[in-house]
């Protein structure tokens, strides 16, 4: 750990403001070159790591303890790690390649072919080498009960259902990876690409938040970081921009004021559906889900299970009495969660109050009539393949059985503002383009048009969202541009 004496300015040749996907990719890479690196991280340190319980410091490892408000008809909340490692130390390690459909669309709207498959292949290749990727599906792991249940209904209804690539310890069967939570399990970004580049020099501060960059003769001078409630100094010669989809854009906002960026995160949102089925669905152990199915892919739809954890299960049940929930706890057995995610059209805005981010979203009507179309198809599968109650994320009218017409209550309750949403994949929010594009401040290759030293390859210079959790992406991605830049 480095401290600050009093009055001390830290120098470094790469700074590396970040310490999620990307900046973990920018660490292993620069300091296998045997560059001068620094990181720096707002969150805390190794705060899930094996000597240490989760759960105890689940608080601490997301932004606002886990919800950040959107401002919105709908109830709806954005979730984003705030830690060493970022989101990849709180989510389930899944590490998906980017579907060809989304690449041949960026291809297009950009006018290249730096995002082909081939193109992306070798970097992809890396990242599932580095984290010991299941690729190959290894027999031996379990998989839970919620996920056998929509092969069973996908095989039956011959819809494409795909088991889940995760960087899981190919000598691991137990299958115990819970909502990110560290194991023997999980291959993490922390262990494979942080740990490694610190064992080979890189610094690392934690707890360190960057607040404002500042410019000389078309450069990044110097940046100023908030410690323990105190502004220092950090001057680098080159800076890379990890801090994720909301960060990145913040920081550039105050550092250059509002209108230097005018910020549109795209998204995906999550609807989690509770399901009780006749036969019991839980085991004794909680394991991860392991399939997903994949058939509405070109319409922005996946549908999967979750990892069931009966406190967050009960979470997304608050509106319900007392005599209801008891009903559920002696029967939880039976129960699952899971999710139909959305690849939304319209965009969560970025908005700069007094340095603090302030997001506010409308749904599009497009969206409205895609999700109930998807509600009832799933729904109806859920009921003929043994579902008996379904809960749905909507305020009012929630819970729903086989009797019920789903068609009518779907028209009725699927609206805007009967609706709980959530979403933890931000992306495309200082997206890279050309330049004087709208919105575009970084070229393909992640460089700054208006700055020689300034860097970003975190999530918010995607293109696009992905249909699929971006951590793959966001990988690869940042790998190419490093490679461009400082190879």
């Amino acid at each position: 750990m480095i401290n600050f004496s009093k009055n001390e300015k830290i120098d470094c040749e790469f700074l590396i403001i970040g310490s999620g996907a990307s900046g973990s990719v920018a660490s292993k890479y620069l300091v296998d070159q045997g560059k001068d690196v620094l990181m720096i991280e707002e969150g805390e340190g190794e705060i899930a790591s094996k000597n240490n319980s989760f759960s105890k410091s689940f608080l601490n490892a997301w932004r606002n303890s886990g919800i950040t408000p959107i401002i919105s008809k709908s109830n709806f909340a954005f979730g984003e790690g705030m830690c060493l490692g970022g989101g990849t130390t709180i989510n389930g390690g899944l590490v998906w390649r980017t579907p060809e459909l989304i690449l041949r669309r960026w291809n297009k709207s950009l006018d290249t072919n730096k995002f082909s498959v081939n193109n992306l292949s070798k970097y992809f290749n890396e990242i599932e080498n580095n984290l010991g990727l299941d690729t190959k599906h290894n027999t031996n792991i379990d998989e839970n009960k919620e996920s056998l249940k929509l092969l069973e209904i996908s095989e039956k209804k011959s819809l494409k259902v795909v088991r889940i690539p995760k960087s899981i310890n190919a000598s691991e069967i137990d299958n115990k990876l819970i909502l990110g939570r560290s194991s023997n399990s999980k291959n993490t970004i922390l262990e494979k690409y942080i740990n490694y580049s610190k064992k080979k020099g890189l610094r690392v501060i934690t707890n360190c938040k960057a607040q404002k960059l500042f410019t000389e003769n078309e450069k990044i001078k110097s940046i100023e970081v908030i410690i323990d409630n105190k502004k220092k100094t950090i001057v680098a010669k080159n800076i890379i921009l990890a801090c994720g989809a909301t960060q990145t854009p913040m920081l550039l906002k105050n550092s250059f004021g509002n209108n230097y960026l005018d910020s549109q995160m795209q998204n995906h949102i999550n609807f989690r559906i509770g399901v009780k089925f006749s036969n019991p669905m839980q085991n004794e152990s909680e394991t991860m889900f392991t399939r997903q199915v994949q058939e509405y892919l070109e319409d922005g739809i996946l549908i999967m299970p979750t990892s069931f954890n009966k406190s967050n299960f009960f979470s997304s049940l608050a509106k319900m009495n007392n005599d209801e929930l008891s009903l559920i706890e002696n029967d939880i057995s039976k129960f699952s969660s899971f999710i139909i995610q959305l690849q939304s059209l319209n965009k969560i805005k970025i908005n700069n109050y007094l340095n603090r981010a302030i997001l506010s979203y409308e749904i599009n009507k497009l969206d409205l009539i895609k999700l109930k179309k998807y509600c009832s198809i799933f729904c109806n599968l859920l009921f003929e393949f043994g579902a008996e109650i379904i809960y749905l994320p909507f305020k009012k009218n929630f819970k729903i059985t086989k009797k019920d017409n789903l068609d009518d209550i779907f028209k009725k309750n699927l609206n805007a503002k009967n609706l709980e949403m959530v979403s933890v994949h931000g992306m495309s929010s200082a997206k890279m383009g050309l330049k004087n594009e709208k919105y575009t401040v970084f070229n393909l290759n992640g460089r700054s048009f208006d700055f020689k030293n300034l860097f970003c390859i975190d999530s918010s210079i995607l293109p696009s969202s992905t249909i699929e959790s971006p951590q793959g992406t966001i990988m690869a991605v940042a790998s190419q541009i490093l490679e461009e830049n400082f190879n």
